[in-house]
């Protein structure tokens, strides 16, 4: 069985392998759509896990499970269409995740460069113990702001502040 996507901006069905066949622009255009559908799902998604926490209207199962499936199956199109562009761009999809990761890792640093310079410049300027209580006092709002945002939006934890 073939997968197909029904593509509302080409107006026909596609399927998975037509994705290898498409110009430049048409595979932007696709990809676009794909990416708009994925994000249209994970919105509905969302919002049935919302209502059924904060409102107790319990989703229907097989309505989530269709659901996660045509989001699975839009993701493996929207997949092999970022594939077809990076070969139509000529980029490596290698190459530009090494680059990205240099690229990330040099924000990283200079991130990291500019707070202790910022550090250092405030210490200075507000004496001895003042920053240090200020910076205690900011993590304490942070993490209960960021624990408010895990349980609005029902985010199991992972991040240990």
């Amino acid at each position: 069985m073939t997968l197909t996507f029904q593509s509302r901006d080409l107006g026909r069905p596609i399927e998975i392998h037509e994705i290898h066949e498409m110009d430049l622009d048409r595979a932007r255009e696709f990809h676009v759509e794909l990416t708009l559908a994925i994000q249209g799902m994970d919105d509905a998604i969302g919002e049935a896990h919302r209502l059924e926490r904060d409102a107790g209207v319990p989703f229907d199962r097989d309505w989530m499970h269709k659901a996660r499936k045509k989001r699975r199956i839009t993701l493996a199109f929207a997949t092999e269409a970022k594939r077809r562009l990076f070969k139509l761009e000529g980029v490596d999809g290698t190459e530009l995740r090494h680059r990205r990761t240099h690229q990330e890792a040099q924000r990283s640093k200079f991130l990291s460069m500019r707070h202790e310079q910022l550090r250092a410049l405030l210490k200075e300027e507000l004496g001895p113990g003042v920053l240090e209580e200020l910076e205690v006092e900011a993590h304490e709002a942070a993490e209960g702001e960021f624990k408010g945002w895990l349980e609005e939006h029902g985010y199991e934890q992972l991040y240990d502040t």
